[in-house]
């Protein structure tokens, strides 16, 4: 109720600064019936907060989603924002549509099946990439009703096994190292330290930007006093 109240306020105020009338108020109740009328039409989704939920690329994700338990299951559509094609899983009548699903996410999606009776209607998304990270909206039609049930943030990270090598150097004294780290996303942060944990001062890290999205850094540093590791 206090979603209303505050949007009949903002109506109220906005009527009276566009007619100048002490009794416009009156239209707030218009308003407010219109803004139910969205509501219970699932274009308006009220206390239903973003979860955020991270994984890893090439590991298997399931976004969370449930509805009350009925005879019938209901159609269930999951989409992510930014997407012309925003579809990933449309399921209905007892099995899966793949006429309006997003070419990117097909046969790599699909829902709890055995789960389906108790209510649950996560998503399972397989082989992640980073191009999934995004928001994503599960939500039901019933007859005409569309209710939305879940919005979902993922993060999607990539990592992989530092490479830490001797560098061949010419000629000075004491030993350049390099670490790579190969398709990091966020970008890594490349420190050195010595056995006692203190950090070795480096040079200024390379980046490399690949066309998926994932950071490649290299950093050098030389060691001029010995150290055990």
């Amino acid at each position: 109720m206090k979603v209303l109240q505050v949007f009949r306020r903002i109506v109220c105020v906005f009527l009276d600064f566009m007619f100048k009338g002490g009794s416009i108020c009156s239209w707030a109740a218009s308003a407010q019936l219109l803004f139910l009328v969205a509501l219970l039409s699932g274009l308006i989704s009220a206390d239903i907060l973003p979860q955020t939920i991270t994984a890893y690329v090439n590991e298997t994700v399931t976004l969370p989603c449930s509805i009350p338990v009925d005879e019938e299951l209901p159609t269930v559509e999951w989409s992510k924002e930014g997407l012309s094609q925003n579809i990933t899983i449309l399921y209905r009548d007892g099995c899966e549509t793949f006429g309006m699903k997003n070419s990117a996410f097909r046969y790599r999606t699909n829902l709890v099946l055995d789960k389906l009776k108790d209510g649950n209607i996560s998503q399972i998304i397989y082989n992640l990439r980073l191009s999934d990270r995004g928001r994503y909206q599960c939500r039901t039609l019933r007859g005409r009703q569309w209710q939305v049930h879940a919005m979902l943030e993922l993060k999607v990270v990539a990592v992989s096994e530092p490479k830490l090598t001797v560098v061949p150097t010419t000629g000075g004294d004491g030993v350049t190292l390099e670490c790579k780290a190969v398709c990091w996303f966020p970008e890594p942060e490349v420190t050195f330290q010595d056995d006692e944990g203190k950090e070795i001062k480096a040079n200024n890290p390379t980046r490399v930007s690949h066309s998926t999205e994932c950071w490649t850094v290299t950093r050098k540093a030389n060691v001029q006093t010995p150290i055990k590791r």
